[in-house]
């Protein structure tokens, strides 16, 4: 995919996630000034703080496209990984200010709830709108391989638990009278926005940590290409770090001490090319050659698939 389709895909994901959550947002938070429900308010505010994310989303996706320059010559795409951990905090400062509220709202007696049928209404509504924007931006997200959407779909995925818990919370006190539920289920709330808060901060330390994620088979596709360029030996050294949706690989290669310098250079050509033939996200390949035999206390970077594989 051309870079000018993700930055489209992007936009216009992250436009339609403003716009639907805004108005979720609204339509949840004055439910929650009119029938008193604080589990719905609590939901309306999560959706407002939905409005931000996926304006971090819109910027970040921006910057990651902006070409290397001097102050950032591996490029931008690591802007992704810093909006995935301002998303975070912003959910988990949401989630706590929910959960204070809450507690107060629990140990200061509940309020009656008016118009409970409108509250079920708006939940039912919220529910089904943030299944579709879930699935929606995880398919942009997993088209793209954006951090920061994937994050973004995870938490609408965290929304349409949170929405359903406000509808059977409703529902129970139509049916049972107590008033308490609405507070109970409001803390509750609070408690899945932290939780997803936590998660999505976690999400996105394998990437500014130069890791890859569990099931990432780069290293594996990287050794299976090597082995097919004939007069490579041992590759060593071998290390990739991502950024956003592309990759970067170092490694070190040995080839025959007797070969002309231009002759070990075509064999490193042929290498990276057949890297990035096999991994289309593999956009830069720094190959150290080195003559067969030699011996040096290297210590660190990966040296054959089964290594990674014991260490994953």
């Amino acid at each position: 995919m051309k870079d000018s389709e993700r930055i489209r895909l992007a936009r216009q994901g992250s436009i339609v996630g403003i716009v639907a959550n805004a108005v979720l947002a609204v339509l949840k938070i004055l439910t929650g000034f009119v029938t008193g429900s604080v589990a719905i308010l609590a939901d309306g505010i999560d959706s407002s703080t939905d409005i931000l994310t996926s304006i971090i989303t819109l910027i970040s996706t921006s910057l990651s496209r902006m070409p290397p320059d001097t102050e950032h010559p591996y490029g931008h795409e690591r802007a992704d990984a810093v909006a995935s951990k301002i998303v975070s905090m912003v959910i988990f400062f949401a989630g706590a200010q929910l959960a204070w509220n809450s507690f107060e709202r629990l140990f200061a007696g509940t309020t009656e709830i008016e118009y409970l049928f409108l509250v079920i209404l708006v939940a039912g509504i919220s529910s089904a709108g943030k299944l579709l924007l879930y699935r929606y931006k995880l398919g942009i997200g997993k088209k793209i391989d954006s951090s920061v959407f994937v994050a973004d779909a995870l938490n609408m995925k965290s929304d349409i638990i949170i929405s359903l818990s406000v509808l059977a919370g409703s529902i129970a006190v139509r049916i049972t009278g107590l008033q308490i539920i609405d507070t109970v289920v409001g803390l509750a709330v609070s408690a899945l926005v932290i939780k997803t808060a936590i998660g999505l901060f976690w999400e996105t330390n394998y990437e500014l940590m130069d890791g890859l994620k569990p099931g990432d088979d780069t290293y594996s596709i990287i050794f299976e290409a090597i082995a097919r360029v004939p007069g490579v030996k041992n590759p060593h050294k071998v290390r990739v770090r991502k950024m956003g949706y592309k990759y970067l690989v170092d490694l070190d290669i040995e080839v025959d001490p007797d070969l002309t310098v231009k002759k070990a250079h075509a064999l490193a050509k042929n290498v990276e090319k057949a890297i990035i033939t096999d991994h289309d996200r593999v956009y830069d390949v720094h190959i150290h050659i080195e003559p067969s035999g030699n011996i040096e206390d290297e210590n660190f970077g990966i040296d054959s698939v089964d290594q990674f594989d014991s260490k994953g």
